[in-house]
């Protein structure tokens, strides 16, 4: 094969290269069920608002959006932030500011964070986002929304909710949520669940909404329905080896994607009496595919 790819074809420097995004367009269609599902989770709008609405602190650096003079612990991460209420202020524009005014969950001491924004403009707004946080409200509608559910998890990029360790798991095989916690500021989610008939429980990561932060809502790695019926003529063997995420040389690119997931990119190379297809993913690993069937690879 590296004979072929170097002696039959000339000019492969100009094969145009296909970004991971253009693979998502290439196999776009119309949105799926999972696409839609948690669609209508939203952080409420700022004019929604009131006393007692509760933000999970992800991460310490939080401390430096408040102002100076207030008390702080010295670690609020893990802890709750209350909602008080808004302030309008002067700001030195002269256009107006409005703060923001929490409470640590079980103190009374205030904290105080500033958005250079006048208040009538914020409740405007359809979102709010308060840095190093997760809003509690959207932890409980997809909590609310997915808990006790079966669903087919499709990424085996799990973590051991006993003690956070990154474990490889299977893909496309049903699992349960047991429940759903906040997560970190780029993860807002954890999605907590159980193998079907087994009690260990482990978590993956998810987001939600349609911001450009959303890079890993439930579609990327869930199905409602089991994949394996969409596949009858992939054989047990075969899709034994696509829930390990594995792959043997004589699989089809459908069968590789069911194991691997869509590559990063992927290009095409014209040669003599056949076509090459070469996949590129993470780490160095790679998929080469002639007329469809894989025929080399490293992983």
């Amino acid at each position: 094969m590296a004979a072929l790819l170097n002696s039959c074809f000339t000019g492969i420097e100009s094969t145009p290269r296909i970004s991971a995004g253009d693979v998502r367009k290439r196999d776009a269609a119309v949105l799926t069920p999972e696409q839609k599902y948690l669609t209508d989770v939203k952080p409420m709008t700022p004019g929604s608002w009131t006393a007692g609405k509760r933000f999970y602190v992800t991460d310490d650096k939080i401390s430096i959006i408040f102002q100076p003079g207030d008390k702080i612990d010295d670690s609020l991460s893990g802890h709750d932030l209350v909602f008080q209420r808004f302030e309008e202020v002067p700001s030195v524009t002269g256009g107006g500011a409005t703060v923001l005014i929490f409470t640590e969950d079980g103190k009374s001491d205030l904290l105080h964070y500033r958005v250079n924004v006048p208040l009538p403009e914020l409740q405007k707004r359809e979102r709010l986002e308060v840095p190093f946080t997760v809003e509690r409200s959207v932890v409980e509608k997809v909590d609310s929304a997915m808990r006790a559910n079966t669903y087919y998890i499709s990424t085996p990029k799990w973590f051991n909710a006993d003690n956070d360790k990154a474990v490889v798991g299977k893909r496309h095989i049903p699992i349960t949520v047991t429940h759903v916690e906040p997560g970190t500021y780029i993860y807002p989610l954890r999605v907590y669940f159980r193998q079907d008939g087994t009690p260990q429980e482990y978590w993956i990561p998810m987001t939600v909404g349609d911001d450009r932060a959303a890079t890993r809502n439930f579609h990327t790695v869930f199905n409602f329905d089991n994949p394996r019926k969409r596949y009858p003529q992939i054989t047990d063997e075969t899709w034994t080896l696509i829930t390990d995420s594995r792959v043997k040389i004589g699989m089809t690119r459908d069968e590789c994607r069911l194991a691997l997931g869509a590559p990063n990119s992927y290009r095409t190379i014209p040669v003599y009496n056949a076509t090459v297809e070469q996949w590129n993913f993470d780490d160095g690993m790679y998929l080469i595919f002639e007329d469809g069937i894989l025929t080399r690879y490293r992983i």
